[in-house]
C-alpha cells in the first residue's frame, strides 16, 4: 500500500497533513489539492499512524508552539524516530496502537473534513 511511495512523496504527504495540526484555521482545500494524486487509504494511514502521533499535542496545548507550519526537517526526524522505536520495541508498538486508536476517535472529524475535500479534487 503506502510502502510503494518514494521518500519524497511520503515527505510531501506528511508535510501537507501536518497543516491540520497548526494553531490557525486549517485550509483543508489546500491540503487536499497538495495530496490529491495519492490514494485516500494511503493518506489516511499516514495521517493517523505517522503525522498525528507526532503533531497532535500541538492542538492540546493552551498556547501551541506551532502556529503556521511545522518545520519539515523536524517533522521528518520525529516521525522517523517514532517509527524506529515502534519497529524495535513491542512496548512501543502496543503504546502506539492505543494512541492511534485514540487519535482515530479524537481526530475523526478532521479526517472526515479532509476526506470530503479530497473527493472534490479527484
Amino acid at each position: 500500500m503506502d510502502n510503494a511511495l518514494s521518500k519524497a512523496d511520503r515527505m510531501k504527504i506528511r508535510q501537507a497533513l501536518s497543516d491540520v495540526f497548526v494553531d490557525n484555521e486549517v485550509d483543508y482545500p489546500s491540503i487536499a489539492k497538495a495530496i490529491k494524486p495519492y490514494e485516500a487509504s494511503c493518506i489516511e494511514h499516514i495521517f493517523f499512524n505517522e503525522v498525528a502521533p507526532v503533531c497532535y499535542s500541538n492542538l492540546q496545548s493552551p498556547v501551541p508552539p506551532v502556529w503556521t507550519a511545522f518545520d519539515a526537517s523536524w517533522l521528518e526526524s520525529e516521525i522517523e524516530k517514532m517509527l524506529d522505536a515502534r519497529d524495535s520495541s513491542a512496548l512501543h508498538r502496543l503504546r502506539d496502537r492505543m494512541l492511534v486508536a485514540y487519535l482515530h476517535w479524537r481526530l475523526g472529524g478532521e479526517w472526515r473534513t479532509l476526506e470530503v475535500e479530497l473527493g472534490k479534487h479527484r
